[in-house]
Order: C-alpha cells, then structure tokens, then sequence
C-alpha cells in the first residue's frame, strides 16, 4: 500500500490524485495525504521545489498485530521503508533517498485493506 500512496504523487492535483490515494488511504489520513501532495504541486507551480519519486521499497517489516479497539478487524503494524528520486530546485538538480520508520494502522473498509494512520517514528536523509 504505501507505493501506492507515493505513486499517487506522480498525478497532478484533484480526482487524478485523490481518487488513486482513496484506494488505499482511509478517513483523516486521506485528506492530510492529499493535501500534502495539493501543497507540493503548488509549491512547484509556484517555481519552488520540484521532486519526483523513482523508487520506493518496503525494506523492514518489525511486527503485525491484531488492531484492537484503534483498528478493529484490522492490524498495526511497525514498518521501515525508502523513498528516492530526483529533486530540483535552484537550478540544481540531484538524486535524494529519505528512509522512515512508522506505526501504520490498516483496516478492512469495504473490502479492501486501507491504511487508517501512519504514525512517522523516524525520518533519515540517507542521500
């Protein structure tokens, strides 16, 4: 699921964003994500900061339990991930890679598993 939520970003603003964030971001999350991706498109717009995401990859998952009362039917489950690409800005451009650690909240909404919250614990510039 979170590739997906990054490959959403490679669409401009509105239903080409929102539409593939919705198939696997839940409740508040979705907007928060959506609005985040609204602001760096403007910000682009705008001449500031342009990035694009090439890779993304899942490197650690540390533990999957059952979601209790915060997810129910659901799990929590504490994970590690990569996400590089190209940033421009000022003239320059040059290839950056940030690695997270997060809690992620996934709940079954209508079939489908959807991310509820993403909790970062850990953000690292590796690149």
């Amino acid at each position: 699921m979170l590739p997906d939520v990054y490959r959403a970003f490679e669409f401009p603003t509105g239903a080409a964003a929102y539409d593939p964030l919705a198939l696997t971001v839940a409740g508040p999350t979705l907007r928060s994500v959506y609005l985040e991706h609204r602001g760096a498109v403007e910000m682009e717009e705008r001449g500031g900061t342009r990035a694009r995401v090439e890779a993304r990859e899942v490197t650690q998952v540390d533990s999957v339990e059952p979601g209790g009362p915060d997810a129910p039917g659901g799990f929590v489950t504490r994970a590690k991930w990569t996400v590089g690409g190209t940033v421009t800005h000022f003239g320059e451009r040059h290839f950056r890679q940030n690695g997270y650690d997060a809690r992620i909240v996934v709940v079954p909404v209508e079939g489908s598993w959807k991310i509820q919250s993403i909790e970062v614990l850990d953000e690292e510039r590796l690149r």
